[in-house]
């Protein structure tokens, strides 16, 4: 039974535009056969060049996968027409340098998921960010509902340096802001000083030494007067 394509086109809920080197086994449109790899035969460039620049007929989208190719930018996301209906961006590893925050989440406000791992991305107008969405994106980044790395980016170190400075300027709520984002830039790192335990476990070593030593004295001590002198 066929269908209408601008029907069907409707109807979607997930666009996938994945560009993965891993692929499951299809049929190969060069070779014509099984392949569960990239045949080499095959054209293998398969990588997205332009830009994505309307999405005006999806109008049921809840998720978008793009990820490995080359996009630049997320202006393209703005030309959903049912915008609170995106629950899921993943567009890991592409060429954007930018996002804003702020924009993202006041435009999509049912955005569950978001993936940007390796882009070479940058944040801007955190200002514009209200306590509660900046509070969203560090918890979301913690619970690894956000993905951002600082593999390429710049993203994490920007929010950490906008959280200090909103301390330094009188507003303690951002100090666990703070400290969480530490703790995601340098996660090999604890909150407690490194030597804090050594002290204590050398002191228990040297008490353990010397009532262990009182204990032998004692135990000597009575042992020689069970020996008879035969002199």
């Amino acid at each position: 039974m066929s269908r209408n394509t601008q029907e069907y086109i409707n109807g979607l809920y997930y666009l996938d535009l994945n560009n993965s080197l891993k692929r499951k086994e299809h049929d190969c449109s060069v070779c014509q056969q099984k392949v569960n790899y990239l045949c080499n035969n095959c054209n293998n460039d398969r990588q997205l060049t332009g830009e994505i620049t309307n999405l005006s007929e999806f109008t049921n989208l809840k998720g978008i996968n793009a990820s490995n190719n080359q996009i630049t930018s997320l202006d393209f996301l703005s030309t959903l027409p049912k915008k609170e209906k995106l629950k899921v961006i993943n567009l890991f590893g592409n060429q954007i340098k930018e996002v804003d925050f702020a924009e993202l989440f006041t435009t999509f406000p049912n955005l569950e998921r978001i993936n940007l791992q390796n882009n070479p991305l940058s944040a801007k107008n955190l200002s514009n960010l209200s306590s509660e969405q900046f509070g969203k994106l560090v918890n979301g980044i913690k619970e690894k509902k956000i993905r951002i790395d600082s593999f390429k980016g710049t993203v994490l170190m920007d929010l950490l340096d906008y959280a200090q400075k909103l301390v330094s300027q009188g507003r303690p709520e951002y100090q666990a802001y703070v400290q969480t984002l530490n703790s995601i830039n340098q996660p090999n790192q604890t909150n407690e000083p490194p030597n804090n335990k050594s002290p204590l476990l050398i002191s228990g070593v040297v008490i353990l030494v010397a009532i262990s030593a009182l204990v032998i004295g004692y135990l000597w001590g009575k042992k020689k007067q069970q020996i008879p002198d035969y002199e």
